[in-house]
């Protein structure tokens, strides 16, 4: 026997093979992956579905605290006649913080500059509490303490609660 014909004989039938097994390993791994990718589209719209009411009941929740801790609603809203401007100024700080802690697990759901501008928000406006009372006289109500931050308020260049609220609405929109 002659080993080339045996050889030619033998690629006459390994070659077909070979291009049917690849054009088949092609096409049906081909299917596969867009199969693949059309169930991940589906289960990320599902996620999409069942997340997005969560996001914006977050929103909702967010704006809702920047709304509670903005000092003008916050002082008509916890004042209380008889106060110290330091009583006074005790519960406006823990009114703050029971607030935040109240909303923090809204975290979860908001970008990660928008939390950072809600949480600056919040640490400012303590601020502008403590240094409202500091700048006060030892004897000073609680009326004293309301009339000095509004005052702050009013000379202020921005009101930092509406440019948070602002952000929200404009990653609101991003949305839809």
């Amino acid at each position: 026997m002659n080993w080339s014909i045996f050889f030619l004989e033998l690629l006459k039938l390994i070659i077909p093979s070979l291009i049917v097994f690849l054009t088949a390993y092609y096409i049906i791994t081909s299917y596969l992956e867009s199969d693949y990718n059309k169930k991940m589209l589906e289960l990320k719209l599902a996620n999409q579905q069942s997340i997005l009411p969560l996001r914006l009941q977050a929103y909702e929740r967010l704006t809702i605290f920047l709304e509670r801790i903005n000092p003008s609603a916050m002082i008509l809203r916890t004042h209380v006649n008889g106060l110290t401007a330091r009583e006074f100024q005790q519960i406006l700080v823990q009114d703050i913080r029971s607030e935040f802690d109240h909303n923090v697990a809204q975290q979860m759901y908001v970008a990660p500059q928008t939390w950072t501008m809600i949480k600056t928000t919040k640490e400012d406006t303590i601020n502008l509490i403590n240094f409202a009372y500091n700048s006060l006289p030892a004897d000073a109500t609680s009326v004293d303490l309301s009339k000095t931050i509004f005052e702050s308020l009013a000379v202020a260049e921005r009101n930092p609660h509406e440019v948070a609220i602002g952000m929200i609405r404009t990653e609101v929109q991003t949305l839809f």
